[in-house]
């Protein structure tokens, strides 16, 4: 009976693990462009086409995750990459970075705030 314990504590260890490695991580806008300065992150705006037409992060890509082909057009992007997620306030990106995680992204930071918190801090936005 105590070897059953025994091992059903290392597959809970196990497990608690995994499923903290596959979490995203929470980052303000200044640690964002600290990171983005950095180079080497992907940065992924997940709001709708009329938000993202109004201004956007430079170097950013579109994906509406409400959009049906959310998956499908993250699915270009590597998951050995390591992303940055926004939003308009930090919402939608939660949901966006839960749903690159358990698809299998190990590096994905949500940026708390959103695009919001970006641009009332005075950082670099831009519509082209």
């Amino acid at each position: 009976m105590s070897r059953f314990f025994t091992n059903l504590a290392v597959i809970l260890v196990a497990a608690a693990s995994v499923a903290c490695a596959q979490q995203y991580k929470n980052v303000t806008a200044q640690e964002a462009k600290t990171m983005i300065d950095k180079g080497d992150i992907v940065v992924v705006d997940v709001r709708t086409p009329q938000e993202w037409n109004a201004g956007h992060l430079k170097g950013a890509i579109h994906a509406n995750v409400n959009d049906p082909s959310f998956q499908t057009n993250i699915a270009k992007i590597g998951k050995d990459k390591k992303v940055l997620v926004y939003c308009a306030a930090g919402g939608r990106s939660v949901t966006a970075s839960g749903k690159m995680t358990s698809m299998g992204w190990k590096n994905v930071w949500n940026m708390t705030g959103g695009y919001t918190s970006w641009s009332s801090a005075g950082l670099p936005t831009t519509t082209k």
